[in-house]
């Protein structure tokens, strides 16, 4: 079956940034269908790259995650308007598999299914637009009721759909009940990312030893309010043994840097992204993952990234939010949930796993047999389960 893979942020393991959409069309590749994905990359001008066999198309669209409310909608339009004209030159396909965010991807696919006829799946990994007008990034009536729409059609017209975890299929059930509704989760790389022992190479370069480390690996945006981890950090600054590492980018990376050089913190370390192996070096001398969400009941639904490495990297969770994944977590007991607007319980939670090394392996370890529930032998399968009838 010949299948466009359709998302705006198309990574790869060298390029770093989440690589979600890079394992699903390596996976449609390997189970013998023709694989095509589009794309866009903040180059100068239009590529076609041969990635693991199958084509990869790369429309020069300038994105990041600093530019401006408008700036993002104006990439966002550039990139619906390049790809609409680059499929009516593209041999036809089969199927779209369409990626949402952003949520203008679903007019790619509407206007491709009116063209050509062509059916898509469609991938849900955040409640947009619930999120940013909870978030009250999105305040104009027209705007709200534009994107709501968008929202319901892609929804209703789509062949079927994807959902990132078991909150976010509940949330599109309560607006399309007839809609066939597959949950397929982020992935923990389990063959990737492994428990191991701390190297000094690492520890070294990034000087922590003897450091109880606190990891946050990802985007620093509005929607994860790094402020609760510098609340922490202010609180934690007389206990020499506990340090924080950020490693990420995001509109508000330098805000935050800025903010934690403010009140002289020197427990705190800030890195820009890096890519996946880099990545594992940090996962080697991180004793914790922390994950962090403002306090808005939408964010609670998503499947952020960083847990999943975690998970797979046998690393104590700590969360900040309710949701799907703080009952996972208690499930399991491979970490906690506190509540941001304590710091200093967050302290108090973390204690017991400070003193008690026996307490902090057997949280770590069952994180690690919690990750082989959603590694990708038994996620990216349900792909498969999704495709059935299509071909």
């Amino acid at each position: 079956m010949r299948i466009c893979l359709i998302h705006q942020y198309y990574k790869t393991p060298e390029t770093g940034g989440a690589i979600r959409s890079y394992y699903i069309a390596k996976h449609l590749h390997e189970q013998g269908h023709d694989v095509t994905v589009i794309t866009a990359r903040n180059n100068k001008a239009y590529t076609i790259e041969n990635d693991l066999g199958f084509e990869v198309h790369s429309l020069p669209i300038y994105y990041e995650n600093h530019l401006s409310f408008f700036s993002r909608i104006h990439a966002f339009i550039l990139f619906v308007w390049a790809t609409n004209k680059l499929l009516k030159k593209l041999p036809r396909f089969d199927l779209n598999y369409v990626i949402s965010t952003p949520l203008s991807t679903a007019l790619i696919a509407l206007k491709a299914k009116k063209r050509f006829g062509t059916p898509f799946i469609f991938e849900v990994g955040d409640l947009w637009p619930e999120a940013p007008i909870q978030l009250k990034v999105i305040k104009n009536p027209i705007l709200k009721s534009i994107a709501l729409k968008l929202e319901r059609n892609a929804y209703r017209k789509a062949a079927k759909i994807v959902a990132l975890s078991e909150d976010i299929k509940s949330a599109i059930q309560r607006k399309a009940p007839e809609q066939e509704i597959e949950i397929v989760t982020n992935f923990a790389d389990i063959e990737f990312f492994k428990p191991e022992e701390k190297k000094n190479e690492y520890l070294n370069k990034y000087q922590v030893q003897n450091k109880f480390v606190i990891s946050y690996l990802g985007t620093v945006g509005m929607a994860n309010e790094l402020e609760y981890l510098i609340n922490v950090a202010v609180e934690a600054r007389s206990n020499e043994q506990v340090h924080f590492f950020v490693v990420g980018g995001g509109a508000h990376f330098n805000k935050i840097r800025a903010l934690a050089e403010s009140k002289g913190l020197t427990n705190i370390t800030f890195a820009e992204q890096v890519d996946k192996y880099e990545v594992r070096k940090i996962l080697n001398i991180t004793d914790a993952i922390y994950v962090s969400f403002k306090n808005v009941p939408v964010l609670a639904t998503g499947s952020p990234n960083k847990f999943f490495d975690g998970l797979a990297g046998g690393k104590l969770i700590i969360i900040n939010f309710k949701g799907w994944i703080k009952k996972k977590i208690e499930q399991h007991d491979c970490g906690f949930y506190h509540d941001p607007e304590s710091p200093r319980a967050f302290l108090e939670l973390l204690a017991p796993y400070i003193e008690d090394e026996n307490k902090l392996e057997q949280s770590k370890m069952r994180a690690r047999e919690l990750a082989t529930k959603f590694s990708l032998q038994n996620q990216l399968p349900k792909l498969d389960k999704v495709l059935e009838g299509f071909n």
